[in-house]
C-alpha cells in the first residue's frame, strides 16, 4: 500500500494526485466523521472526501524508528480530509516520533489539557496526543518502545462552540491514534481507552 507523503502537505500540493489506494474512511466511527467535519467546517449538507493509506503511514513512521534518527523524524499523513473532491485539504491527521512528552502546564494558552494516555492538548483547530507505544514490529521484529505524537489539524475556523470544537478534535485524534496503534502492533492498543469519552480536564 502506498502512503501519502508529507512532502507533498509541505510543498503546497492538492490532494487529487493522491487518489490511488483504499482511504482512511474506514478509521472514523460516525461520531468521528461527524467530528472532523465540524471541526473543518465543512456543511452537514455537504460530503466529505477521506484520503490516506494508514497502512503505509505506520509502515514508514517504523521504518524512521529503525533508521535510528527519532531527533529527525519527519510527520508522515495518515489520512486527509476534504470537502467534496478536491482543492486543498481541509483537515489532516499525522504522525510522527517525538523524544519527550511536552510539561504538564506549560503548553501554549489555546490548548487545554486533557487526561488521555501520555498527553492529551487540545485546541478549537488542532488536537494532539501523545501516546507509548511498545511493538514487536519495531526494530526490525526485535521488538521496541516508542513515543508518538499524532495531531489533527483544521485548516479553517469552525463555527461549533469551543467546548465542542475541543472535544471533536479530542475524539478525532483519539479515533486516528487507537487505529494506528493497531497497525503499529502497540501492546495493548498503546493503553488507549477501547472507546471515547471525554477525559477530564487537567487544571495548570
Amino acid at each position: 500500500m502506498a502512503g501519502c507523503q508529507g512532502e507533498d502537505k509541505q510543498s503546497g500540493s492538492q490532494a487529487p494526485a493522491r487518489t490511488e489506494g483504499p482511504s482512511c474512511a474506514h478509521v472514523f466511527s460516525t461520531q468521528g466523521k461527524e467530528a472532523i467535519k465540524r471541526m473543518a467546517d465543512i456543511p452537514a449538507s455537504s460530503s466529505a472526501t477521506f484520503l490516506g493509506r494508514p497502512q503505509e503511514a505506520a509502515e514508514r513512521l517504523v521504518a524512521q524508528y529503525d533508521a535510528g534518527t527519532p531527533e529527525k523524524s519527519r510527520a508522515v499523513d495518515f489520512c486527509d480530509v476534504h470537502k467534496e473532491a478536491a482543492g486543498l485539504d481541509s483537515a489532516q491527521v499525522s504522525f510522527s516520533l517525538a523524544e519527550d512528552v511536552p510539561e504538564r502546564g506549560r503548553s501554549a494558552s489555546v490548548f487545554k489539557e486533557y487526561r488521555m494516555a501520555k498527553a492529551a492538548l487540545v485546541g478549537t483547530k488542532v488536537g494532539v496526543l501523545y501516546f507509548e507505544c511498545t511493538s514487536k514490529q519495531l526494530a526490525a521484529g526485535k521488538g521496541g518502545t516508542v513515543l508518538v505524537r499524532g495531531e489533527v489539524r483544521s485548516r479553517y475556523e469552525t463555527s461549533a462552540p469551543d467546548s465542542t470544537a475541543r472535544q471533536d478534535a479530542l475524539r478525532v485524534i483519539y479515533e486516528s491514534s487507537f487505529s494506528f496503534s493497531k497497525l503499529l502492533g502497540c501492546k495493548s492498543n498503546a493503553d488507549l481507552p477501547e472507546t471515547f469519552t471525554m477525559p477530564p480536564e487537567l487544571a495548570k
